[in-house]
């Protein structure tokens, strides 16, 4: 027992704490372990290191238990070599990559925000009047909205590569909100070409059109007059599809010149439900069929029926996100 506590034994088994912890990283890169697991890759690589460290750590007991004095003073000198070789890759490897992400920060410089015109935005987003009405554009997938009570900032990209993940990019521009005085949020700065889909920040609305959707990021159309598109952290917010962002409006209507009518089921050839109503609750949708309630103007419910709210991709339906 005495052995074990000599400080020659002792720096052997801290160094094979450390190398081995620094050897089972370098193996995990070696295997790209962390390849594809998007924000599980770094938990991932870090565990091989911490299993790696843990057997090393455990045998280094044995091994200083048997191993005669001399032998231990070598291993010690050999672990430190691998210890600064290990520590000079990883920085070499660090400095390389913040090189690497300076020159591309260089080529596509950050275009700077500059002070929002709530007016003007306002004036050109799809929003305060907070209803749509179908029309011929591509409807995409559905929305993404900010979570900008959480994170102030929502950063966009432009040229991404999938195979990276969001850290390894450098934004392009980005919104900048701030919080009011009594309560609720305000944009403070943003770029002067956006126009989101819907805006009401005093009702914590922003939403932009869903175009692709990846495993770390969203494009959305930033601008829905040019149809501009930029990519955003799929984490900094909440994607909503079609179905789900639906179910949250407040009501839904067929346009005045539809042929659609409200059925008795899910199919063309059911019976039409004839109760007059305002307008209709989303409670259910299944494929291109949505279950709706039928409300009248004292929102009461006065009956139950389905309607067909997409076609080949395009919507047939209104909604209103508001009452």
């Amino acid at each position: 027992m005495k052995k074990l506590l000599k400080p020659a034994n002792l720096l052997f088994n801290l160094l094979m704490l450390l190398a081995f912890f620094l050897v089972g990283l370098l193996f995990a890169k070696w295997i790209d372990a962390g390849k594809g697991q998007m924000l599980a890759g770094g938990a991932i690589v870090l565990g091989y290191g911490v299993l790696f460290a843990g057997i090393a750590f455990i045998a280094s007991f044995f091994i200083a238990y048997y191993a005669k004095h001399r032998a231990i003073v070598w291993a010690n000198v050999a672990l430190s070599v691998l210890l600064v070789t290990c520590f000079l890759y990883f920085r070499m490897q660090y400095q390389k990559r913040r090189q690497s992400q300076s020159i591309e920060q260089k080529e596509r410089p950050m275009k700077p925000t500059a002070p929002a015109d709530n007016e003007k935005i306002l004036a050109l987003a799809k929003v305060p009047k907070i209803t749509s009405r179908p029309t011929k554009k591509e409807p995409g997938l559905g929305f993404f909205t900010p979570n900008f009570h959480q994170r102030p900032i929502l950063y966009f990209y432009g040229n991404i590569n999938l195979e990276k993940s969001v850290m390894e990019h450098s934004p392009t521009d980005s919104i900048v909100f701030k919080p009011l005085e009594h309560g609720g949020f305000d944009i403070a700065e943003a770029p002067p070409w956006l126009v989101p889909e819907h805006m009401k920040l005093d009702y914590d609305l922003l939403y932009f059109q869903m175009v692709s959707l990846g495993r770390e990021f969203v494009e959305v159309v930033v601008n829905t007059q040019t149809r501009q598109t930029a990519f955003v952290n799929k984490y900094d917010g909440k994607v909503m599809l079609w179905p789900e962002f639906l179910l949250k409006v407040h009501s839904v209507e067929l346009p005045l010149d539809s042929k659609e009518k409200v059925r008795a089921r899910p199919f063309e050839q059911a019976g039409e439900i004839n109760t007059p109503y305002a307008f209709l609750r989303p409670i259910l949708i299944k494929g291109d069929w949505m279950q709706v309630e039928l409300w009248n103007d004292d929102f009461k419910k006065v009956g139950k029926g389905w309607i067909h709210w997409r076609h080949n991709e395009n919507l047939l339906i209104s909604y209103s996100l508001l009452s």
